[in-house]
């Protein structure tokens, strides 16, 4: 392993990936549920530290044409990837390196308002963390926010020796020639052989057996670079706030905007012991306890700054929110960290209804007084917003106005992804780029071929889209799978790719048409 890397996986690339928590509207929506001020989501900096493939980092900087994007992954091939993708797209406010994150805290950079890191600090040791944080402190703005995720115990207390075991087989059992993926079958392979022996530890620790299930089945690349890293640490949250103290930070809320409604996230009793604590900082140790968190997605800002009561409540009804998810899958119960939790109909129901038959909708829109009065006032309102978020039905929208022309970057970010898709690069990247949202959206393989038809032909019928893509498919030489079975012929492959044109036309194609993904 070269030396260059620190102890870090770079023999394999890491797997595409898009984090919709890290959107800078996202980031903004989550501190002000928790009644924060945020920094802007219109014009902004925004840094990445360890950006991956960057496939992510460049999405976002196609659905904010405001913002000005920099980050670093010291992998050359991620950076030369980014770059590539960066340039395909036209993106010109994407900037990419392949520094450490020494160097590239010594370059002429601008101050920013958003830092983000999605599970680095998990991977690095102490030297390089210690960077990381004179990267914050130093060119980190007045009022900025830092998006960090990691692994934490005590939820990964009993997984220590199974990570141990898989990182040892790969270094001491296996040939540095074999491919990666090999080498982890084999580590895998004694895994499960070790959970199947009465006495081992494995067997011993039920809490582990879904865990040992689910590693089987996960991308090859993303397992190398999850446990095969030289460091890999979890720690306690107060360990991650002793750490980032000296960048002035300070922990302020939940990415995840469900997190700040305690009475779906805590059973009866955990939330009679969290009462009794005044103090953010142990509360979110003892919860931690109380629900066995094993990762966390936290926003520590320089500076915070509280929300007034009206004004808390003015900003979460003068936000835009858009359903993301179809209707009829958008489910009145909910699963929770304690289990699942039921949403009243009388109150979400005429809220789901009308984003789904409105489009993007801002808050103070969704309820007439009267239905305001029926539902139990402002409070349930601001509420309901806050789980619709929460929950992934809906999420926050950026600023914009329809003749802004800001939607140009992200039609053609998405062109590049879907060409890519077509020709089976980034086959597991299943995003496409929103400028209403300023973040991204899921949209599998077939739709995808959608929506290139449709924007080729906009008026197009249902036999018209499914001859374009079956055309498309046939020339890359791919086809169409069902029930686990090649479909042979054109006949049933027009047929089939109809049907299923008819089912995404009725689900989430109003979805994309709202999103800007489709005219």
């Amino acid at each position: 392993m070269n030396d260059w890397n620190e102890g870090y996986i770079t023999d394999v690339d890491y797997t595409y990936g898009f984090y919709k928590e890290m959107a800078p509207a996202a980031i903004r929506f989550a501190l002000l549920a928790a009644g924060y001020e945020s920094p802007p989501v219109d014009r902004f900096s925004y840094c990445e530290l360890g950006y991956g493939q960057g496939a992510g980092l460049a999405l976002l900087a196609a659905a904010n044409p405001g913002g000005d994007f920099w980050g670093t992954d010291f992998n050359p091939a991620h950076a030369a990837g980014a770059a590539r993708l960066a340039g395909e797209a036209g993106l010109k406010n994407l900037h990419v390196f392949d520094d450490s994150f020494e160097q590239f805290g010594q370059r002429d950079l601008p101050q920013f308002d958003y830092i983000t890191l999605h599970g680095i600090w998990s991977w690095v040791g102490t030297e390089v963390a210690q960077q990381i944080v004179d990267f914050i402190r130093l060119h980190l703005k007045v009022g900025g926010v830092v998006y960090i995720s990691y692994n934490t115990l005590p939820g990964w207390t009993h997984a220590l020796p199974m990570r141990g075991l898989l990182s040892q087989y790969v270094e001491f059992q296996s040939s540095q020639a074999d491919p990666i993926g090999n080498r982890l079958d084999g580590a895998l392979k004694l895994l499960e052989d070790l959970n199947q022996i009465p006495g081992s530890y494995f067997h011993r620790t039920p809490q582990l057996a879904e865990r040992i299930k689910s590693l089987q089945g996960q991308n090859r690349n993303y397992l190398a670079h999850e446990y095969l890293n030289r460091h890999w640490q979890p720690v306690f949250f107060s360990q991650m706030v002793e750490a980032l103290t000296p960048a002035k930070l300070t922990f302020t809320a939940h990415a995840g905007a469900l997190n700040c409604i305690d009475a779906v996230n805590h059973t009866k009793e955990l939330q009679a012991v969290l009462d009794r604590i005044s103090n953010p900082i142990f509360k979110e140790i003892v919860r931690d306890l109380g629900i066995n968190q094993t990762f966390r997605r936290d926003l520590f800002v320089r500076g915070p700054r509280r929300l007034s009561r009206t004004d808390h409540a003015a900003g979460l009804l003068d936000t835009t929110y858009a359903l993301v998810t179809e209707r009829s899958k958008c489910e009145l119960k909910i699963k929770t960290h304690v289990g699942e939790a039921n949403l009243q109909a009388e109150a979400y129901d005429p809220l789901l209804d009308r984003l789904a038959s409105q489009g993007p909708t801002q808050g103070r829109a969704l309820m007439s007084p009267a239905e305001l009065e029926r539902m139990g006032g402002a409070s349930r309102l601001l509420q309901a917003l806050v789980v619709l978020v929460g929950t992934g039905y809906a999420q926050p929208c950026r600023p914009m106005t329809k003749d802004d022309g800001s939607t140009a970057a992200s039609t053609a970010f998405n062109h590049v992804i879907i060409e890519r898709t077509l020709r089976g690069d980034a086959s597991d990247f299943n995003y496409l780029a929103s400028a209403h949202l300023g973040s991204g959206i899921v949209v599998p393989r077939l739709p995808k071929f959608f929506i290139r038809a449709l924007a080729q032909q906009p008026k197009a019928d249902t036999p018209t889209v499914a001859a374009a893509v079956w055309d498309v498919l046939k020339a890359a030489g791919q086809g169409l799978v069902k029930d686990g079975k090649n479909i042979d012929g054109d006949a049933a492959s027009l047929q089939e790719l109809a049907e299923r044109y008819e089912e995404w036309s009725l689900g989430q194609k109003p979805i994309a048409q709202h999103l800007g993904l489709i005219a």
